[in-house]
């Protein structure tokens, strides 16, 4: 198709349109975004690559100050983290005809499957990033190891808990975060009796739920994310496995270039028929304190490879 060079942009579309355009994408974006929370975001518009910084840990004060002496000086070191934004975007392209056919509704429906879309896209890809954490089997090592009683129970958070702990990783708002999928969720809810799980709406202690927070558990916040890498292993034969997340802070890094945004465009055409709604981001994630950072691979009683 050929179109003539005098096109026409953005600012000929209605701007209440492009309002609601917003909206719905923003509204169906937040809602399936989960990672962002627990990311260091840095932001450097128009950069080739961004640097995150992980500083040392300082040696502790054991000796005694000198009374009449100044303290002695130690220099402060780091390590820097070099992230690559890459281009990221989809886009979808609504017609006149839809648009009237459907009063309006495929306006906002654009917007709202483009911004599902990106939320979703932006969740995934830091999901990928902090799956190259050091990986930790509940059974043998390995997927193929895995049986149908090694699934992410007490004993295994207990665990990943000390894997954490053991190197003083920091929490994340008082406690350490277990990203995992509902299946392994679900066999976290069947324990019981005295220190078993923990609903969000029960927490003793007032502290502000993250996004998909749905409980504690094991000196974690169990939140849950069906983005979580699962592994259908119906084909050999083996029961499928799952790559839950457990992190403390500075796990997860977000570097910038520009932000994800909600792009409309056109039309493009002589007639004016046809306008694209997408959104578009140059972004990257990356593993910041691979201290921090621990994949646990589990199996799970209702996947649909159990057994």
């Amino acid at each position: 198709m050929a179109f003539v060079a005098n096109m026409t942009g953005t600012t000929e579309l209605d701007s209440s349109i492009v309002l609601a355009f917003e909206q719905s994408f923003l509204v169906a974006n937040g809602q399936n975004n989960v990672m962002d929370q627990l990311a260091q975001v840095n932001t450097q518009i128009g950069a080739k690559s961004i640097q995150l910084t992980k500083y040392a840990r300082l040696a502790l004060a054991t000796t005694p100050l000198t009374e009449d002496e100044d303290a002695a000086r130690t220099a402060m070191s780091d390590t820097a983290v070099i992230l690559t934004p890459a281009e990221y975007g989809r886009v979808v392209t609504r017609t006149n005809l839809a648009s009237l056919q459907s009063g309006g509704k495929a306006d906002l429906a654009a917007a709202q499957v483009v911004g599902f879309n990106a939320g979703s896209t932006m969740d995934k890809l830091a999901v990928l990033a902090l799956n190259g954490g050091t990986e930790v089997f509940a059974g043998a090592g390995s997927d193929a190891g895995l049986v149908a009683g090694d699934i992410c129970d007490a004993a295994f958070l207990n665990r990943m808990y000390n894997k954490l702990a053991r190197s003083n990783v920091q929490s994340i708002g008082g406690a350490y975060v277990a990203v995992l999928h509902d299946d392994q969720i679900h066999d976290l809810r069947a324990a019981s009796g005295a220190g078993s799980w923990q609903d969000v709406v029960k927490y003793t202690d007032a502290m502000p739920a993250l996004a998909n927070e749905v409980g504690m558990f094991k000196g974690f916040r169990i939140v849950r994310n069906n983005n979580i890498v699962y592994a259908d292993q119906g084909g050999a034969g083996t029961v499928d496995s799952y790559r839950g997340l457990f992190l403390g802070a500075n796990a997860l890094g977000k570097a910038e270039s520009q932000a994800m945004s909600l792009r409309v465009t056109g039309p493009f055409d002589a007639l004016g028929r046809f306008v694209n709604v997408g959104w578009y981001a140059v972004t990257a994630y990356g593993i910041i304190d691979s201290d921090a950072a621990f994949v646990g691979i589990t199996s799970s009683s209702v996947g649909a490879n159990a057994a």
